[in-house]
């Protein structure tokens, strides 16, 4: 078969093509719009995504990289995704060029793939990493608490949490929350650009009249948006819950209890009172202790490796 290879070029319908691959073979959701918004967004350069395509434009496999922007100096490399009828060698030359072009142009002082577990494509993949170098350095893991909201609904009113009010988000906010949500260190990494925070904020936290901002005085400390799903994998999956999307400014773990509160009241007005409210947090663990220790923790699951080329 004779096949083509090329960069990334944006609306030229390779978003679409590739959300489909990834997710057609690893079983997990993409979205174009997303894939589109974090190239313009993070200002990535075209041959940071490598591509392979049939003559007539289909697309075979893509690999590409990006910059982790809550570790500076650390670039993760994609496994190369690619669909069956795409030849083998072309779906290692796109991981081998994009691998040398990191080296040879960007030169990152940690270049890593992540692998999360529990999906069809686990084990082909940490296989693959393996096979080109990369070795295990640490485990990435979730905390999840599960609150019953009749329970959380008579948290203690303390003077502290009363002084913050509560108020539904609208567009006249849109700048705050985006600070907001940059001073949040894990929200700041979920949307590093404020390309990226301000389109998920207009189309998915203002368009839900669910919403809640905390305030202290005239100024915005807390943002909060539940949202009921199923768990789509770990021993749990198909349990649904209610999630809490979030962000909160440094030094104000009072209104975030206040938030949490307010969250729990909507929810059961809106008839969810029979649903767990789950809060997460994600942690690194790199030392076998630590490993060991999470494996005893009921609400500890690990949820995916990271594999890094030894310097």
């Amino acid at each position: 078969m004779k096949v083509i290879f090329r960069d990334y070029e944006p609306n030229q319908g390779l978003e679409e093509q590739q959300a489909r691959i990834y997710t057609e073979v690893s079983g997990l959701p993409a979205d174009a719009e997303e894939i589109k918004r974090r190239f313009k967004g993070e200002k990535r350069d075209p041959k940071s995504a490598r591509y392979v395509l049939t003559e007539d434009g289909k697309l075979l496999a893509y690999v590409q990289t990006s910059k982790w922007a809550a570790r500076p100096g650390t670039y993760i490399i994609s496994f190369p995704w690619a669909l069956p009828e795409c030849p083998p060698e072309a779906q290692e030359k796109i991981f081998d060029d994009l691998l040398t072009w990191l080296k040879d142009t960007i030169h990152p002082q940690v270049l890593a793939g992540e692998v999360v577990f529990d999906t069809a494509t686990t084990d082909n993949r940490i296989t693959f990493f393996q096979r080109k170098g990369f070795v295990e350095k640490e485990h990435l893991y979730v905390n999840s608490v599960d609150f019953n909201l009749k329970d959380v609904c008579n948290w203690e009113m303390t003077d502290e949490i009363a002084s913050y009010t509560c108020r539904l988000g609208t567009t006249e906010d849109l700048d705050q929350i985006i600070e907001v949500c940059h001073a949040d260190n894990y929200m700041r990494d979920v949307f590093p650009s404020v390309e990226e925070a301000k389109y998920h904020i207009e189309n998915t936290f203002l368009k839900n009249d669910h919403n809640k901002l905390i305030l202290k005085d005239d100024q915005m400390v807390s943002a909060g948006l539940p949202y009921r799903s199923k768990l789509t994998r770990g021993k749990n999956k198909g349990l649904e819950i209610i999630s809490l999307t979030s962000a909160t400014r440094l030094n104000h773990p009072q209104a975030w209890k206040r938030l949490v509160i307010e969250v729990a009241k909507d929810c059961i007005k809106r008839g969810w009172e029979d649903l767990p409210l789950r809060i997460s947090t994600l942690f690194f663990g790199y030392s076998m202790n630590a490993i060991h220790l999470a494996q005893l923790q009921e609400g500890i699951e690990c949820f995916a490796a990271l594999y890094a080329l030894p310097y």
